[in-house]
């Protein structure tokens, strides 16, 4: 067969045998072009699901995922560099979105940043405190992210056990901050007593209590020991720190889900004057957040001498936030307010809206690094039900209603932008 068949090709014409390959040619042209094809198919499938487009003039890189405009690493890059002392081991900071970032804010009043109220003179344990907190929201046109409340501090049961303080505020949408002193007063407990450890049980109840009523994993801020710069009953910088530290071990063993807020007094405070107040920081381990009280007053904001001081003088607004910062942790104000206490004469801002306007402006400025800011509504500084500052109070439920995420061009009676006035503090 092979012998016939080789016989039968050579006695072809050369027409014929030309013809022949000419299809045969055809033929496998074709074919290796669909086996190009089909093979170009496949691997374009199978690059463009590995994210590169690859065609024979070369591979054209698929899009990147956009990229904040700022980053946690970009503020600490921002700050002075103080010394942090031994018990004040650094942790990567927190991160936070920017406030140029258009993700939606993660607040209740679509805010850039936690936005709040206290209501002192009404009775906490009640719960008159919580719904005077909703009117406020209501008043301002925008939700209350945060409510601030104060523990009765005559006994250990009255803050450590569950009682209507705790579940009628845990019942409460926002997030709640409770300022609890480091032991009650007037009962003869001290602060070396808290450094030996002999109010733990005290502190486990009260962990405990935070546990059982869902206050702890909801997030709830304790401010313990707030305004300690103002105090002398609280021991020394040093054994302040080491109470804090003994209380904070031994709740965070029952209760991880709480926030501990270190809350200074803005300014140098006769309890611990100037730079000692920083040997009260009890280290990062113990803190989630470091506040500052600050009001309309000692000096007040009604000139722009005034403001400054408050802003950037020492252990001023930008001093405490710089800290904050340098530290790695969220900044908060858990009290501002301006200030018509008579009693303090010249020292009291009086009905200041400039004052509400300059605070707004630096909480805007500010807010990729602010866990929270609340306003002081109370006997001197109230803007709502009382009406005790009816310019201050216009003042706030128009920017807060009409509240943007981005800044005026510079802040009231000041002459510098803002964008200078976030790092101004120094430390020594």
């Amino acid at each position: 067969m092979r012998g016939s068949r080789r016989s039968t090709r050579c006695s072809l014409t050369p027409q014929v045998r030309q013809a022949f390959w000419a299809n045969r040619k055809l033929r496998l042209s074709t074919l290796t072009l669909a086996l190009v094809l089909i093979g170009g198919f496949v691997m374009y499938q199978l690059d463009f699901h590995s994210g590169t487009l690859t065609r024979s003039m070369g591979s054209v890189p698929a899009p990147e995922p956009s990229k904040p405009t700022h980053s946690a690493a970009t503020l600490q890059s921002a700050t002075p560099s103080p010394s942090l002392g031994e018990n004040n081991t650094k942790k990567p900071p927190q991160k936070v979105p920017s406030q140029n970032s258009e993700q939606t804010p993660d607040t209740m009043s679509g805010l850039a940043w936690k936005s709040g109220v206290s209501f002192p003179n009404v009775d906490a344990y009640s719960t008159a405190a919580a719904e005077e907190t909703n009117a406020f929201g209501t008043w301002r046109d925008r939700p209350v992210d945060v409510a601030v409340a104060w523990t009765n501090r005559s006994s250990w049961t009255s803050f450590t056990n569950s009682n209507p303080l705790y579940t009628t505020w845990a019942k409460q949408p926002y997030k709640k901050v409770f300022a609890l002193p480091l032991f009650p007063e007037n009962i003869g407990d001290t602060v070396n007593g808290c450094i030996a450890g002999n109010y733990e049980g005290h502190w486990r109840t009260f962990a405990k209590t935070m546990a059982s009523t869902g206050l702890a994993a909801q997030g709830s801020i304790i401010r313990l020991g707030w305004e300690m710069n103002l105090h002398t009953d609280w021991g020394n910088p040093a054994q302040f720190a080491a109470c804090w530290r003994n209380i904070v071990s031994t709740v965070k063993a029952i209760a991880p889900g709480l926030l501990w807020d270190w809350n200074v007094n803005r300014g140098s405070s006769t309890g611990m004057p100037g730079a000692n107040v920083l040997s009260a920081y009890p280290g990062n381990n113990y803190v989630n957040i470091i506040g500052v009280d600050s009001y309309d007053d000692w000096p007040p904001a009604t000139t722009g001498t005034g403001w400054q001081q408050q802003l950037d003088g020492p252990y001023g607004l930008d001093y405490w936030l710089a800290f904050a910062k340098e530290h790695g942790e969220k900044f908060s104000v858990p009290e501002w307010g301006v200030d018509s206490n008579v009693a303090w004469g010249d020292e009291a801002s009086g009905d200041d809206p400039g004052y509400i306007e300059d605070m707004y402006n630096f909480f805007v400025a500010n807010s990729a690094a602010l866990a929270f800011e609340a306003y002081f509504n109370s006997d001197g500084t109230a803007i709502y039900d009382p009406v005790q500052n009816p310019n201050s109070s216009a003042e706030y439920q128009r920017l807060w209603s009409a509240a943007t995420t981005s800044a005026s061009a510079s802040m009231q009676r000041s002459s510098r932008p803002i964008s200078q006035l976030s790092l101004t503090g120094k430390f020594p």
